[in-house]
C-alpha cells in the first residue's frame, strides 16, 4: 500500500505531506484546487516523464517522495529490488527530484537508480486510471496475464503443467545443441576438432625443446664472440704465445723457486701448496675450455632449421595459445570432445526421440490451456459486460480476441487482446486504441471487481472515474470501489457524493493564499467536516440543512460496517 506522499515545491504545493490508509481513500475538492497535482506527483513516482513546468514558480528544485509498504510474499517486487542491488525491504521509499537545470534524480531506498527502475516498480505496485497513461490495460501483453488470473485454479494448474513440459523441452534442445543439432552438424564439429587436435599433435610440441632451441639459437647468434673469447682465454692460461708465457708456465716457475727456498723459511710450504692447487685448477680449466671450444662447431643449415622449428611453436601459440601450456591443453580438450561426440550418436538419437514426445505433449497441453482460456474468456466477457451495464455503460460490449503464435513460448500458443465497443452497432476494436479515459477507468473497475482475489497489483488509483455519470450508476461505482477496497488500496479523485460517502478515508483538497502566494493544502475529513463536504458535492455549493441531512444519510448508508 501507499503509506504516505510528500511534495515539496511541486506545482502549487510548497510543502505537503499526506498519509494514506488501507481501503478506499477519496480525494475531493473544488475544481482547480490541486487534485490533479497529487495525481501528477504520483505519476512522477511511477516513472512518467517530468517537466520543469512542474516546479513551483520561483523555485529551483521540486521533490516528490512516496513510501510504500509491500508484502515480502510479493516476490516480483523483491526480485526487482535485488536486481538493482537493493535489499528486499518491505518498506520502500521512492523519491524523485527535478530541477530547472534539467537534472532528474530518482532514488529507491536512498540509492540513485535509473528512471526505468521507477517504471518497473510502478508497474508492479500501482495501476493508475484516468487522464494519465500509467494504465495496465493499455499494454496488450498484460491481457493474457489478466485472463489467466481470472481463469482460477484449474487454468493455473494447466498452465503450470504446460510450463514444466516447455522447460523440459528447452533442456532437451540445449543438450542437443551441445551435442550438435544433427548428424551433419556433429560431423562438421568433429572435423574441426580433429583438425585442431591433429595439427597440434603433429607439431610434437615440448616445453623443454622450445627452451633448448632458444638457447642454441642464442649461441649461434653469438658464435664468433664466443670462439674469440674461449681461444683467448685458453691461450693466456695454458699455451701462451711468442710475446708472453702462459699463466700456468709462469706459476710453475714461481712454484719451483718457492720450493727451493722452503728450507730457508718453512712458512713457504703453505704458500707452495696453495700455488700448486691454483696451478691444478687452471690446468683443469684450460682443458674444459679446450673441450668447450671443440664443441662450438655448427653446420650452415643449423640456424635455419632452428628458426623454422621455433616458427612452428610461434604459429601454434598464435593460433591456439597464447601460451604453450594452453596450446597443449586445447589438444587435450579437443580429444575429450571428440570422444564425447563419437559416442554421442546414440545419445543424440534418444534426445531427438524425446524431443518429439515432448513436442507432442506440449502441443496437447497448449490446446488444453487454450480451451480453458476460451472458457474463462467467455465468463470474463459476460462478467465485464454485466459490470459495465451496472456502471452506466448500457450499450458497451467487451470481448477477448484470440490469435495463435507462430511458435509456442512459455505462455503457450495464445495471443490475447481485449476488445471494446461503447456503443451498440459499433465494431469491437482494440481497447488501447479507442477507449476514452473515463471509459478506461470503468472497464478497469469492472475487470478489477472480477479479479479482486487474484489481482497482484495492490494499489489502484482512479482519477475522476465518475466523469459523466450520476444517480444509480454513481452508486454502483461507489459500491464496486468499496468492495474492491477490501482486497486493494484504492485512491480515487472524485466529484461524486456517492463515491465520497463510500470511502474509508476522505481528504479535502483546497487552496489558500499564504504571503501573497497560492498554495494547495490537504485536510483529512471526519465527522461534521466530512458530512459538510459530501453535502457540497451533493448540491455543488454552500450546504443547507437539507443537504447536510441528505449527506449524513448517504454516509450512513454507504459506510462499511466496522
Amino acid at each position: 500500500m501507499l503509506v504516505s506522499l510528500y511534495l515539496h515545491n511541486f506545482a502549487l504545493v510548497d510543502d505537503l505531506s499526506i498519509e494514506f490508509f488501507e481501503g478506499l481513500n477519496v480525494l475531493s475538492g473544488e475544481t482547480g484546487a490541486g487534485k490533479s497535482v497529487l495525481i501528477g506527483a504520483i505519476n512522477l513516482i511511477l516513472g512518467e516523464r517530468s517537466s520543469i513546468e512542474q516546479i513551483r514558480s520561483g523555485e529551483d528544485l521540486a521533490r516528490v517522495e512516496a513510501i510504500f509498504h509491500c508484502s515480502p510474499e510479493y516476490s516480483p517486487v523483491m526480485e526487482l529490488l535485488k536486481s538493482y542491488g537493493l535489499s528486499p525491504e518491505t518498506e520502500i521509499v521512492v523519491s524523485r527530484e527535478i530541477s530547472q537545470h534539467g537534472r532528474n534524480i530518482c532514488r529507491i531506498n536512498g540509492r540513485a537508480v535509473p528512471l526505468t527502475a521507477l517504471k518497473e516498480l510502478g508497474n508492479l505496485l500501482v495501476d493508475l486510471h484516468g487522464q494519465h497513461n500509467h494504465q495496465s490495460l493499455l499494454k496488450t501483453e498484460h491481457h493474457l496475464l489478466l485472463l489467466d488470473d481470472f481463469g482460477g485454479t484449474n487454468l493455473a494448474k494447466c498452465k503450470d503443467t504446460y510450463l514444466k513440459i516447455y522447460n523440459q523441452l528447452q533442456q532437451i534442445r540445449q543438450k542437443l545443441k551441445l551435442l550438435g543439432r544433427n548428424k551433419d552438424e556433429r560431423e562438421k564439429k568433429l572435423e574441426l576438432l580433429r583438425f585442431q587436435r591433429d595439427e597440434i599433435t603433429a607439431a610434437r610440441l615440448d616445453e623443454a625443446e622450445e627452451e633448448n632451441l632458444n638457447r642454441r639459437l642464442m649461441v649461434l647468434d653469438h658464435m664468433e664472440s664466443l670462439l674469440n673469447l674461449v681461444n683467448r682465454a685458453y691461450m693466456e692460461i695454458y699455451e701462451g704465445n711468442h710475446h708472453s708465457e702462459a699463466i700456468v708456465d709462469k706459476l710453475n716457475q714461481i712454484r719451483t723457486e718457492m720450493v727451493s727456498l722452503q728450507g730457508v723459511d718453512p712458512k713457504l710450504e703453505g704458500y707452495t701448496a696453495a700455488l700448486e692447487e691454483a696451478i691444478t685448477g687452471l690446468s683443469e680449466l684450460s682443458h674444459d675450455l679446450f673441450a668447450y671450444r671443440e664443441n662450438l662447431d655448427f653446420y650452415p643449415e643449423e640456424k635455419c632449421e632452428i628458426e623454422n622449428r621455433l616458427e612452428i611453436y610461434r604459429r601454434m601459440k598464435r593460433k591456439y595459445g597464447p601460451t604453450l601450456n594452453e596450446v597443449l591443453a586445447l589438444a587435450e580438450k579437443c580429444n575429450l570432445e571428440i570422444n564425447a561426440l563419437e559416442n554421442s550418436e546414440a545419445q543424440a538419437q534418444l534426445l531427438e526421440n524425446e524431443e518429439i514426445i515432448q513436442l507432442q505433449k506440449l502441443s496437447e497441453q497448449a490446446r488444453a490451456l487454450n480451451l480453458l482460456r476460451k472458457k474463462a474468456a467467455l465468463l470474463l466477457e459476460q462478467g465485464v459486460t454485466a459490470a459495465l451495464k451496472d456502471l452506466g455503460m448500457q450499450e458497451a460490449s467487451f470481448s477477448v480476441a484470440f490469435a495463435e503464435r507462430e511458435v509456442a513460448d512459455q505462455t503457450g500458443i495464445d495471443k490475447v487482446e481485449f476488445l471494446f465497443s461503447s456503443n451498440r452497432g459499433e465494431p469491437l476494436k482494440p481497447l488501447a486504441r479507442i477507449i476514452s479515459a473515463g471509459e478506461m477507468a470503468r472497464v478497469m473497475l469492472a475487470l478489477k471487481s472480477l479479479l479482486a482475489a487474484q489481482d497482484r497489483i495492490p494499489i489502484l488509483i482512479f482519477d475522476e472515474i465518475d466523469s459523466g455519470i450520476g444517480g444509480k450508476t454513481a452508486q454502483k461505482v461507489a459500491e464496486k470501489m468499496a468492495a474492491l477496497g477490501v482486497k486493494h488500496q484504492i485512491i480515487c479523485v472524485t466529484h461524486s457524493s456517492q463515491i465520497a460517502s463510500a470511502a474509508d478515508h476522505h481528504y479535502y483538497i483546497y487552496k489558500e493564499v499564504v504571503g501573497e502566494r497560492t498554495c494547495t493544502r490537504v485536510r483529512y475529513l471526519k465527522n461534521e467536516s466530512r458530512i459538510a463536504e459530501i453535502a457540497r458535492l451533493l448540491d455543488g455549493g454552500s450546504a443547507d440543512n437539507l443537504s447536510l441531512q441528505h449527506a449524513a444519510e448517504l454516509l450512513s448508508k454507504n459506510r462499511r460496517p466496522e
